[in-house]
């Protein structure tokens, strides 16, 4: 992981106006809020933390603290404590911002995803191809399942992730759309598309579908969007696909159908059991480990009333 060269930097005081944002930070939200709180500790008991920086011509680009640079300009202050650093190359520029991010607060993953594919093409460049998924978390700090759901915010059309945008810079307690709602929205259509090839005719519509039903509290939770999956697999639990595809269809429609209506009127009872089968199973392998006598009085009430409910159901015959 990188690090912050410390031991080349010198701390001096700087004039805040002679410093300018770093156009590679990732980070592009700052609510007001956060802001508000940082700013009175600062009116208060100052810049206690160093900012870090490097010089480029007379200006000094950000590497750190961007959020106490923010407060000292609206302060009014005339100089910040800050490390000065020997300029860095453009890609240890960009790998020096999401370390930084690494080590401290979750950024939105939408400002990650929208730096993401330079880091890519930067080291591209170095590495001489294209780099993996794990080159990219070793380089980055950011661990792997991060970098794929980042990925597929990237891959979202630009009506979407301005769409997320405008949410993201709403205060939390406002914001109806999500990242993890967008996330799981790609996910569940990438499966549904690989499955049942055909079926998403029209994806922008179907997205803009689901976005107002999710708005409208027709899909009342984001978890429910994993019923798309399981909807498409019916041949898997023996369900009719025919009766699967209407029911997607309906849903992928305007209208007042949710996605719980449309799993439990086709696929809810086979996966439930499939998930019986399973428990069936595993009990039967657990039962030929034991003996008669390693039985205890609780233990064999259960297994008489099992073989009972079996009799019932099979015939006595069996």
């Amino acid at each position: 992981m990188l690090k912050i060269d410390a031991g080349n930097a010198k701390l001096r005081q700087i004039p805040v106006e002679e410093i300018d944002r770093n156009p590679e930070n990732p980070r592009i939200f700052f609510r007001q809020g956060e802001l508000d709180t940082l700013q009175e500790s600062i009116r208060q008991h100052g810049v206690q933390v160093p900012i870090s920086v490097f010089q480029k011509g007379r200006q000094y680009i950000l590497i750190d603290g961007e959020r106490r640079w923010r407060c000292a300009l609206k302060l009014n202050l005339e100089t910040i404590p800050a490390l000065v650093q020997p300029e860095p190359d453009p890609l240890t520029n960009v790998l020096l911002m999401f370390n930084i991010h690494a080590l401290r607060e979750q950024w939105d993953l939408l400002t990650i995803a929208m730096k993401l594919p330079n880091v890519i093409a930067l080291l591209a460049v170095q590495l001489r191809k294209v780099p993996t998924e794990a080159e990219i978390s070793s380089r980055t700090g950011l661990n792997r399942s991060v970098i794929r759901r980042c990925k597929l915010l990237m891959d979202l059309p630009t009506k979407y992730r301005e769409m997320l945008t405008a949410e993201l810079k709403k205060p939390k307690t406002q914001q109806k759309l999500s990242e993890d709602f967008f996330i799981e929205m790609e996910r569940s259509l990438r499966t549904v598309e690989r499955i049942l090839p055909g079926i998403v005719q029209d994806k922008n519509g179907v997205r803009d579908v689901l976005i107002s039903k999710y708005k409208s509290e027709v899909i009342k939770d984001l978890v429910d969007l994993r019923y798309l999956p399981k909807i498409a697999k019916a041949e898997q639990v023996k369900f009719s696909l025919q009766k699967a595809e209407a029911a997607l269809r309906k849903v992928f429609s305007p209208n007042s159908y949710s996605l719980q209506e449309a799993f439990e009127d086709t696929v809810a009872e086979a996966y439930s059991e499939k998930t019986l089968v399973s428990k069936l199973w595993a009990v039967i392998e657990r039962l030929d480990e034991m003996t008669p006598d390693s039985l205890d009085e609780e233990l064999s009430k259960a297994l008489i009333a099992l073989r009972k409910q079996i009799r019932a159901l099979l015939g006595r015959s069996q």
